[in-house]
């Protein structure tokens, strides 16, 4: 892949990112707290230290053994999520507003790279 390839993937992830940051912010209430899904910073530790070993990267498994440790030390609050069956109407509407648009993203992500391979 060439350079122009490599900033556009850039690019459009920083945007989608910052896209989809910008839509979770603004549907929180003023006064709701956001609590941390710590089962989810348990499962994302357990694939990125494996990941960063076999990669030897140690950025990656460091931030792994990070996550699962913070995920391990909160294992209390993990089931303290709030289910779907009890999200109001409006927020079932934005995550799969968010769930769709990631997945175009991706998919035309992945049609890049490989329009790009060719």
């Amino acid at each position: 892949m060439d350079n122009l390839a490599i900033a556009f993937l850039i690019v459009t992830l920083a945007v989608a990112l910052a896209a989809i940051a910008i839509v979770i912010r603004s549907s929180k209430k003023a006064d709701q707290k956001s609590i941390p899904n710590y089962k989810a910073l348990f499962i994302l530790g357990i694939t990125w230290l494996p990941i960063g070993f076999v990669n030897n990267n140690p950025g990656l498994w460091s931030m792994g053994l990070v996550f699962m440790i913070v995920g391990l030390v909160k294992k209390d609050l993990w089931g303290q999520e709030t289910k779907w069956a009890d999200l109001p109407q409006a927020t079932k509407r934005i995550k799969l507003a968010l769930i769709a648009v990631s997945s175009i993203a991706l998919i035309f992500g992945l049609l890049y790279v490989l329009v790009m391979r060719s």
